[in-house]
């Protein structure tokens, strides 16, 4: 299972990526645009992020996946960081989430 600072660490290795704290929690943006919204320093960390319609209809088929209050209905969703498949997901969903909201489509499948 991840840490909580290796999924902060990931977040911030892509281009442009820093962390900002609008809300008291932490984001990712890259520029103006968040791409990850983060509660990293809770007993249960969650991440939230933009993923295609596909993606969050396979997440929302697990019990730890959410649709976050606010910015569900724009294609967000949530995951609690409950164990190792969640940690593997979050990572996946955060490089879509990157990809959507800089580029407007999702990265190409690793071959």
């Amino acid at each position: 299972m991840a840490s909580v600072e290796a999924i902060r660490s990931y977040c911030l290795s892509f281009p442009g990526a820093y962390e900002d704290h609008p809300w008291g929690e932490a984001v990712f943006k890259a520029g103006k645009k968040i791409f990850v919204f983060a509660a990293l320093n809770t007993a249960l960390p969650t991440v939230t992020v933009k993923l295609t319609p596909e993606l969050r209809d396979l997440w929302l088929q697990s019990d730890n996946a959410f649709i976050p209050a606010y910015v569900g209905r724009y294609g967000w969703c949530g995951i609690r960081l409950t164990g190792a498949a969640a940690w593997n997901r979050a990572e996946e969903g955060i490089a879509v989430s990157y990809h959507l909201v800089t580029q407007g489509r999702p990265p190409r499948p690793r071959v």
